[in-house]
């Protein structure tokens, strides 16, 4: 039933199975790793204290399905611990990779025309020097040294079965759209690794291009490669003269290709503005702005990261829901536990009472037996949330992990404090049976 319904939600046979993989793959973990701490428990040497000797006992008895209540335990407290620590590294990363001189508005769709008009504005609002301009031409990838790249139909660019992530991304590189410009200067947090950056004043006999280096390692090209670009129908050609490194976080306007000063001269064009302002006036420049020139479209970076924040908490938020049924669904299999064992306990209370165990003693044993079980529980659970959230930000994500210690123990508390709290109102009732009631039946 669950296969199924991963299956239909995620809409997709290998998503759903991958899911069901990684689940089956977390509960065999549990599995083992409550293992090996059950045999570690019993190697230990015997504590002097009765109650915690007894709890000790109790955990390791027969029968007493302390490996179904851990993996139960562990599964709730892995995924919730997990999703919190995703949801913080990818808010701690969009916080940290804003500087604090980026843009506050980005303005697209500026038309030629209204270039001068829209920089008299901005100065006009803000006082302040002109916005950065940035001419911006829309183009499709034709050839490479000569030869046509095979661009395929958007329906068929679905993943297709057998292909190898390298060829899935080239086949992005081969099909996207491309936003071509003209620089004067290398861009702010580009890097030249290979190759040369133009000189200013340079006269170029042929159109020159500097190029990303991912997507030159995806597509195979070096320095002297010819490009062939199709705008709106003309083919143009250029050579590559430099590949750049990258920073896409900065907030910035980046580019896949830049184009010499001049090469794009005649190609249809639009401009894109970026404009900083103080959060007061933030309000009153777009609406001047969408007064001025209804066609221009204002993005607000603030804007933008707090709706990412608000998704990435309402996402985190139902995944967290689901993962606490699977908690509850653990307390229940423990209720269930100490249910099917009653019976066990209640003889084994009433035998210590008659040998002069109080009820504060017995209590106490429980406790700590309570305590121990939601302690390995947690701190399995908390331990292979670290290392899925670790696999998922390195490999996946290709983000930084960094260790939450309050989260985790946090989230390590909260399980101990569960598994108590179900213990005890599963058995407090025994604590009160008269031993001879018991014993009469016996």
């Amino acid at each position: 039933g669950l296969a199924g319904l991963s299956v239909w939600q995620a809409g997709s046979l290998t998503i759903g199975g991958l899911f069901i993989g990684g689940l089956l793959v977390a509960v065999v973990a549990l599995t083992v790793t409550a293992k090996a701490l059950l045999l570690g428990i019993r190697v230990l040497p015997s504590p002097r204290a009765l109650s915690l000797r007894q709890a000790l006992g109790n955990i390791q008895r027969p029968g007493g399905q302390t490996l179904g209540v851990m993996v139960s335990i562990g599964v709730g407290v892995m995924v919730i611990l997990a999703i919190a620590l995703l949801e913080q590294a990818l808010v701690r990363q969009v916080g940290e990779n804003r500087p604090n001189d980026s843009p506050t508005f980005f303005f697209v769709d500026i038309q030629p025309d209204q270039a001068e008009g829209f920089s008299a504005l901005i100065h006009r609002r803000t006082g302040d020097v002109a916005p950065d301009l940035t001419p911006l031409v829309r183009s499709r990838l034709h050839a490479i040294n000569g030869q046509a790249v095979a661009v395929e139909r958007e329906s068929e660019q679905e993943d297709q079965p057998g292909q190898s992530k390298e060829e899935k991304r080239k086949n992005w590189y081969v099909n996207r759209e491309y936003v071509l410009t003209f620089l004067d200067q290398l861009p702010k947090d580009n890097r030249i690794v290979k190759g040369a950056w133009w000189k200013p004043g340079q006269v170029f006999t042929r159109r020159q291009v500097s190029i990303e280096e991912e997507a030159a390692k995806s597509l195979g090209i070096d320095v002297g490669t010819t490009l062939d670009l199709n705008i709106q129908g003309t083919i143009m050609r250029a050579e590559v003269s430099s590949i750049r490194k990258v920073e896409w976080g900065n907030f910035s306007t980046n580019f896949y290709m830049i184009f010499s000063p001049g090469a794009l001269d005649g190609a249809p064009m639009t401009y894109v503005a970026t404009v900083r302002v103080s959060p007061q006036d933030e309000v009153a420049l777009q609406s001047a702005v969408v007064a001025a020139f209804p066609n221009v479209t204002a993005i607000n970076i603030g804007e933008v990261l707090s709706s990412f924040a608000r998704v990435l908490d309402r996402l985190s938020l139902a995944i967290r829901a689901v993962a606490l049924f699977c908690l509850l669904a653990g307390a229940l299999v423990m209720a269930a536990a100490l249910a099917a064992t009653r019976y066990r306990r209640l003889y084994e209370a009433v035998i210590l009472k008659a040998l002069g165990a109080t009820r504060a003693l017995i209590a106490r044993s429980f406790a700590a037996e309570y305590a121990v079980l939601g302690c390995v529980a947690g701190v399995i659970g908390v331990g292979l949330a670290s290392l899925f959230s670790w696999a998922i930000l390195r490999y996946i994500l290709e983000l930084p992990w960094s260790l939450e210690p309050s989260l985790l123990g946090i989230g390590l508390g909260c399980t101990v404090l569960l598994t108590l709290i179900v213990g005890f109102l599963s058995t407090y009732r025994l604590l009160g049976q008269p031993p001879l009631t018991v014993l009469r039946h016996e």
